[in-house]
């Protein structure tokens, strides 16, 4: 491991800073990610400027967090992010689950992992295709569901059906998706639990009629949050 090439003087903080800085040269980033500190060879592995052959050899480094880093690095090769997706650490994985470059392969796989963790991160990612999307919409963890509901490619099917969802929180993730039917809306906003019809007092594309409705509905935040939004519409 390199400790401080050239710079006998740098300190640590000095160093993290260089490593970070996206104006860093990258003949200095490629010394940086042989440092001794994990910390600063996971400032280059999040660095937008590292060369491609110090994120292959950062992707491989001891420490989970560096791995992890590299993981959700938006021009990490597509060889190094496969590797990455079956990674033995939740946290590296996650990572690579939330990478919009991960193929579609490793998306799927990440949308079955074991750790509900990962599979949120798959669920999030716009990468995912409509039939690994239909099947975590059906997930048994809520925060699965919910990230299935926000989802911007979630069809009208799977809106549909998580808007019957047993939790609140699906139900309002549904109200405040802008793929929502103007139907499920409508519903939603006679929903039992107020934070779901807060959900549509916001949602920009609730019909004017339904954000009527909500002016006079029997909770004060409610009320409050369809003037706001329907002033601003």
């Amino acid at each position: 491991m390199v400790n401080e090439p050239g710079a006998g003087d740098d300190t640590i903080t000095v160093i993290l800073e260089e490593a970070s800085s996206a104006g860093t040269a990258r003949d200095r980033l490629d010394q940086w990610a042989r440092h001794e500190d994990p910390e600063v060879r996971r400032a280059v592995a999040e660095n937008p400027s590292t060369r491609t052959d110090s994120l292959v050899a950062l992707s491989k480094d001891d420490d989970k967090r560096v791995r992890a880093a590299v993981a959700a690095h938006t021009v990490a090769p597509a060889r190094v992010l496969e590797e990455l997706a079956f990674d033995e650490e939740w946290s590296v994985r996650a990572a690579a689950a939330g990478n919009t470059a991960l193929d579609e392969f490793s998306l799927s796989e990440a949308a079955r992992d074991d750790d509900v963790r990962v599979r949120r991160r798959a669920a999030s990612n716009p990468g995912l295709s409509l039939d690994d999307l239909d099947r975590v919409s059906e997930d048994d963890d809520v925060r699965i569901r919910v990230a299935a509901a926000a989802h911007e490619g979630a069809s009208e099917t799977i809106l549909s059906r998580l808007s019957e969802d047993s939790e609140w929180q699906v139900r309002a993730a549904v109200g405040e998706s802008a793929a929502a039917a103007m139907v499920l809306l409508r519903t939603l906003a006679t929903d039992e639990d107020w934070r779901v019809r807060m959900a549509v007092a916001t949602n920009a594309a609730t019909p004017a009629e339904v954000r009527e409705a909500l002016l006079l509905d029997g909770d004060e935040g409610v009320r409050v949050a369809a003037a706001r939004h329907g002033s601003q519409a």
